[in-house]
């Protein structure tokens, strides 16, 4: 069989941007261009639609020779053939990658059909890039690179390469996953682990943006048997992502976490003294970290006061309340709305970014207070957790105020720095700011859950409710 450093999978706990004045910090897979082209077969690519990453194939395939554009990549692939010694043609195709543009990648064949093929990039007649190869030369037959494949697949918003290769050894046959990851500060940052270093390859280039291979990503798709078709591998990566982070830094699983959550809501589920006329809690896990989140949040009184409570579980499952950017004594942002409401589904805009520490997540809240019987605020703001902190970003306020025997109804509209503003501008006022900022807007769904419905529940029926609030919390 082919040679491959055993994995000792250790299955502990497998569960698995700034405002006004200041400085923040902050998945949706691409169209993936995806071929699965039998030996010896015409050449084609095949342009499949977001839907297509979860198996369902629709889309437009087209003939290398049917238009000017596939002549003209008859042309690149009669070329690169003189290029490339073991160019396997009908695994070559003409691509747009980040920042390289419109690119051939070149599949290639092993000297004498022993170990592994290689890839690169032939642009202008030239090869101008080749993608990472393994360390340890391998001695089987190489059958075929039986599919090529690029998309997104971390979802980093740069494209990678996947390509399934098929060996043999005697009248043993299987199929190994190569996955090339665009070079991003942004994803994979364990692999600075100590322990995970030796299983990174990267390839240096000059010209373009490099490729690296995670040979503990390939072991772990070969190991769970992930390796027939590109469908199998897109969409897997959320899952690795967590057992990784299992292995590397202790997460606990899931379902540990929400037990541990109902043993501990004495402290995060207890009694509050004021603004009590709707009293709720959610789960979520805001900072992507595997770590799961408790936010309560009570509001009542004449003023439509609100408090919000942010508890995590650290790594050794003991629970800590996270500290928040909240003025004491001050109303915070409404995150339940309807206080008819005991158990509900809410929706959220929120702003995405990427960042050298990770996904960035802004959510956009407001909070409304009566300051008098005459007047009224409305302040709009956003909340982003990181580093275990909870950073409140004013962004804009709205004062209304009622004058006169008529209670003739005045609007200020400002932004956070006392620029003025029109109602209008103040509606999308969020909206224009993260989005000039060039962050992804998003929607998420929380489903908040009636303090009174833990009463008189035991550990395993508050768990259930926990485990409600967290399978309702979508991004």
């Amino acid at each position: 069989m082919k040679r491959i450093k055993t994995i000792v999978f250790v299955l502990l706990f497998l569960g698995l941007a700034g405002g006004c004045g200041k400085t923040g910090t902050g998945e949706n897979a691409a169209d993936t261009e995806w071929s699965e082209v039998e030996t010896g077969t015409s050449d084609r690519i095949e342009i499949v639609d977001e839907d297509a990453v979860s198996g369902d194939k629709t889309g437009m395939t087209e003939d290398a020779g049917s238009s000017e554009t596939g002549e003209a990549a008859v042309d690149q692939k009669t070329k690169a053939m003189e290029l490339v010694e073991g160019m396997i043609a009908e695994q070559s195709f003409e691509v747009e990658l980040d920042d390289w543009g419109n690119v051939l990648f070149v599949s290639a064949a092993p000297a004498d059909n022993k170990g592994e093929p290689h890839f690169v990039l032939v642009k202008g007649g030239s090869i101008v890039y080749t993608f990472p190869e393994s360390r340890f030369p391998g001695s089987d037959d190489f059958v075929e690179v039986s599919a090529v494949a690029f998309t997104d697949y971390n979802g980093d918003g740069k494209k990678d390469v996947i390509v399934i290769i098929k060996y043999q050894s005697g009248t043993d046959a299987w199929n190994e996953a190569e996955v090339f990851l665009q070079e991003n500060s942004d994803n994979m940052f364990y692999m600075d682990y100590p322990d995970m270093a030796d299983y990174r390859i990267d390839a240096q280039t000059q010209e373009g943006p490099a490729f690296y291979r995670d040979t503990f990503l390939e072991e772990y798709l070969h190991t769970q048997r992930l390796t027939d078709t590109v469908s199998d591998i897109t969409g897997t990566w959320a899952d690795y992502d967590s057992y990784v982070g299992s292995l590397v830094y202790g997460y606990i699983d899931i379902d540990r976490q929400i037990e541990l959550l109902a043993e501990y809501r004495d402290i995060w589920a207890g009694p509050v003294e004021y603004a009590d006329d709707v009293y709720c809690f959610t789960v979520t896990d805001l900072d992507y970290d595997g770590s799961l989140e408790v936010i309560t949040s009570n509001m009542g009184g004449t003023g439509f006061y609100s408090d919000n409570r942010f508890y995590e579980l650290d790594r050794e499952g003991n629970l800590r309340e996270l500290e928040t950017s909240f003025t004491e004594d001050s109303s915070q942002p409404d995150l339940i709305f309807d206080p008819a409401d005991t158990q509900d589904q809410r929706q959220m805009t929120l702003y995405s970014s990427f960042t050298p520490e990770g996904i960035r997540d802004y959510y956009i809240v407001r909070d409304w207070c009566k300051v008098s019987p005459d007047c009224y605020v409305e302040r709009t703001s956003s909340l982003c957790m990181m580093n275990d902190y909870i950073l409140e970003t004013p962004l804009a306020t709205q004062v209304y105020t009622y004058e006169g025997e008529d209670y003739t109804e005045h609007v200020v509209s400002e932004d956070c720095s006392g620029n003025a503003l029109t109602e209008e501008e103040y509606d999308n006022f969020a909206d224009t700011y993260y989005s000039n900022m060039g962050l992804e807007k998003k929607t998420a769904s929380f489903l908040w859950i009636s303090m009174s419905e833990l009463e008189g529940k035991s550990d395993e029926e508050a768990a259930e409710l926990i485990r409600q609030a967290e399978q309702g919390f979508v991004r």
